[in-house]
């Protein structure tokens, strides 16, 4: 008899019916239904909504159905024009791009670009803030008139993209991307005319803002030529607008000027139209082809862009 009291005294003790749920936790009904948490005076605590747009990861994300679906964010690449967006962390993103630059008197080619990029999340004052480290280099060729055909390492960059502000309910994101454009030393890139003398410090603010129906990105930056006093200050303002034709597709183009800061000299004003296509969740064929609508040279050009992107996250499921 005794071995029988014991435990209906234990159980006993271990319910407490008049136990209630501390402030804002989340409780159960009868039907097992989670419950919203309640205030003190036993109100229920209103739960901020769901965001409206859901957060986008390189190339192919799931959305807030559970589908595999491409990112439209314009982006370089296929565009010059860049989003905020950065890789996860531990995520590699690299990049083979080939593209030409024609033109009447010259034709710049970047046989193969190699644009390699890594997300890290390092913590500033405590707070996380999603970092892309990146490194650019390409194997160019130039064929300026009446000139033998060159080819070598061209302008190499390397930098940083912090992804400072993000705000899935507005469907908004900035980001400051800092880099340097080098020649690798013994190329002899700036004898080839595979890229100006000096180096380029190029400071760039870029701003994405999701709508109903597409996504667009603004850019302005500053290229501050470095040991090149016959060079002069320049300024970029891009705007892209993009939008997915289908779960694996996506359409984006762009509008583009250069210029110094007095409108003078080193003025461009160029649009382009590009695609990009899933081939696997995270293999993304892309193409961009644009032309110049305004030139200081007199020339017009015709740019043309084709490559591969390839997400790599090492032991993590996309």
């Amino acid at each position: 008899m005794l071995f029988l009291l014991i435990p209906a005294a234990v159980e006993a003790q271990d319910q407490k019916p008049d136990q209630k749920p501390q402030q804002g936790e989340q409780t159960e009904s009868q039907d097992g239904q989670t419950q919203p948490p309640k205030t003190k005076t036993g109100e229920s605590v209103k739960l901020p909504p769901p965001p409206l747009f859901t957060k986008h990861s390189r190339g192919m994300y799931r959305n807030g159905l559970g589908l595999w679906v491409i990112d439209a964010t314009p982006q370089s690449p296929p565009l010059e024009a860049d989003d905020p967006g950065v890789p996860d962390k531990g995520e590699y993103e690299v990049n083979f791009t080939s593209s030409a630059d024609l033109s009447s008197p010259v034709r710049a080619f970047d046989f193969v670009l190699v644009d390699a990029n890594y997300g890290t999340l390092p913590k500033f004052f405590g707070h996380e803030l999603p970092t892309q480290i990146k490194l650019e280099f390409p194997l160019a060729g130039a064929n300026v008139r009446n000139e033998a055909f060159r080819v070598g390492i061209g302008a190499t960059q390397f930098g940083l993209k912090f992804n400072f502000y993000n705000n899935e309910h507005r469907g908004a994101s900035l980001s400051f991307y800092p880099q340097i454009e080098f020649a690798v030393p013994g190329s002899h890139a700036v004898t080839k005319n595979l890229m100006e003398p000096g180096q380029t410090l190029i400071l760039p603010l870029l701003a994405a803002k999701e709508f109903k129906y597409v996504s667009m990105v603004g850019n302005v930056a500053i290229n501050q030529p470095i040991h090149a006093s016959d060079r002069d200050t320049t300024g970029i303002l891009a705007l892209g607008v993009g939008r997915a034709v289908s779960r694996k597709t996506a359409a984006m183009g762009e509008i583009r000027g250069d210029s110094t800061f007095d409108f003078k000299r080193e003025r461009l004003i160029a649009a382009s139209f590009g695609l990009m296509r899933a081939l696997k969740e995270d293999v993304i064929l892309y193409g961009d082809i644009g032309h110049s609508l305004f030139s200081d040279d007199g020339y017009g050009h015709t740019y043309i862009t084709v490559g591969v992107k390839f997400l790599i996250t090492p032991q993590k499921e996309r």
